[in-house]
């Protein structure tokens, strides 16, 4: 053990989207502790989980495994007990490692490595969620706390720093259940963002195009289709809510760092379990393929990472673990297998994936509508699938049969689905409507290189499930 190796306070949003930081381009968001973040540390704006919900995507965090690999790809499935968790590992390397907050997978995290936890939500609140929202209440040796979710998890890592043995570096990591509906924040952060003043998202529509198979899903109700205008604006202005109170919260952590002397020994890693649409192509929820779900914030400072820099390769939850070991000094463990060190690549400047793939997979008795089903496992529902490389995007809904394509480079928020074949007119055509017709953005491809685009991305998205065994596989139609 070295007692010379950096703190590690890993931070894990809920729901927050990696478009909501002031200092990576959103003007409408005040984050100024995340901002500070950014401008002192690195951002990978291009960092993505596989499956976009809550469960799923803290397994990948905690194994450095992608979740058809590590057991988790739904509520409840426990991760692989083969695994090392990253709090056993670093508990192992001499780390006093404190669980603070949301855990949402099997088992107690005072059970999965962790030398303290506080406050574990759900397993220790007392205060039912569906009536109380994020007023929670928590009994543990130090007596009863009680309050907003955020003040009383960054409260309690608070304590556990003033804690903390001075023999021993210390892993933090303080799961928020933020920006997370319900959308309660405490003043004047409830009413910081006027829905009036608050813009819709540039992929703004009332309702999405089609069924995608998730429309009857928790998320997707809590708002009457079609969406209107005013009801996003409202929805999104306490959402932002939401996110400036915990930027707000996190800036007492890092203050107390600082004027402790701490800071400038102390990795700080802000990320999010996955997105939300809010409003995002007539979606509320998470349960999709778009970026708005997919990608996720990934903020590193500390000692080892590069200041001011923000880097646009494609990165994975899975990378935390072998970019954390690297900065911490150690080896990372062996079955944290699917992963890089993300500092490595910002050195050499060149990506280390060509590839990212996603997925959305669910028990069939969900909810009581039936979709499609993949013969090799009755009882889970497969309706989403995307692979996507340095530019293109294909997203695939096995209960349909559909695929959609994507150029993102040409059209990052993802409104024109290449695959619509009323896009595409005759030379002819297009030379008589020329006079009258304002040209398009971004030229549109061709119909014949979009064709070649989708049968490549397709036998592409065919390689990678035969490699992680995806049981969709057989739902997946041969090239045309």
């Amino acid at each position: 053990m070295s007692i010379n190796r950096p703190n590690i306070l890993m931070i894990v949003a809920d729901d927050q989207r990696a478009d909501t930081i002031g200092a990576l381009g959103n003007p409408t968001v005040r984050t100024p502790t995340l901002d500070r973040l950014v401008q002192e540390g690195t951002a990978f704006t291009q960092a993505y989980c596989t499956v976009p919900i809550c469960t799923p995507a803290r397994a990948e965090i905690l194994t450095g495994r992608h979740s058809f690999a590590n057991g988790v790809t739904w509520f409840s499935h426990p991760i692989d007990p083969e695994l090392t968790l990253l709090p056993a590992h670093l508990s192992g390397h001499g780390y006093h490692s404190v669980h603070v907050g949301k855990w949402h997978n099997d088992g107690h995290p005072r059970d999965r490595g962790f030398s303290q936890t506080r406050c574990v939500f759900h397993h220790d609140n007392q205060a039912a969620y569906a009536q109380h929202g994020k007023q929670v209440v928590f009994d543990d040796e130090h007596g009863r706390v009680s309050g907003h979710a955020t003040e009383v998890f960054v409260d309690a890592a608070l304590d556990e720093l003033e804690r903390a043995p001075d023999d021993r570096p210390l892993f933090l990591y303080l799961a928020l259940i933020s920006p997370h509906d319900p959308f309660d924040s405490p003043e004047p952060f409830a009413s910081m963002y006027s829905p009036d003043d608050t813009p819709l998202p540039d992929n703004y529509m009332p309702q999405h195009p089609f069924d995608n198979g998730e429309m009857q899903i928790r998320d997707e109700l809590l708002e009457p289709w079609p969406r209107t205008q005013d009801a996003m604006r409202r929805y999104r202005a306490c959402y932002h809510g939401l996110i400036s109170h915990h930027d707000a919260q996190i800036g007492r952590l890092l203050h107390q760092l600082e004027a402790s002397g701490q800071l400038d020994h102390t990795i700080v890693l802000f990320t999010s379990d996955h997105g939300l649409a809010v409003g995002s192509h007539g979606l509320l929820g998470k349960e999709n393929m778009y970026e708005h779900s997919m990608r996720i914030p990934q903020v590193w400072c500390g000692p080892g990472v590069p200041r001011g820099r923000q880097c646009g390769h494609l990165a994975h939850h899975v990378d935390l673990i072998p970019t954390l070991c690297r900065l911490a000094g150690i080896e990372r463990p062996d079955t944290a297998a699917d992963g890089f060190d993300l500092m490595a690549m910002l050195q050499a400047d060149r990506p280390v994936r060509e590839q990212m793939y996603g997925a959305f997979r669910r028990p069939q008795d969900h909810y009581s509508r039936s979709t499609g089903v993949c013969g090799a496992d009755p009882g889970v529902a497969e309706t989403q699938r995307m692979i996507r490389d340095g530019r293109w995007k294909l997203v695939f809904y096995p209960h349909l049969s559909r695929f959609q394509l994507f150029d993102l480079d040409a059209d990052p928020h993802e409104m024109r689905d290449l695959c619509e074949s009323w896009r595409y007119l005759g030379p002819e055509e297009i030379k008589r409507r020329s006079n009258w017709s304002a040209p398009e953005a971004a030229p549109l491809p061709t119909q014949d290189d979009v064709v070649k685009t989708v049968q490549a991305m397709q036998e592409q998205m065919r390689n990678h499930m035969k490699a992680i065994d995806d049981p969709a596989l057989p739902l997946l139609p041969a090239p045309a």
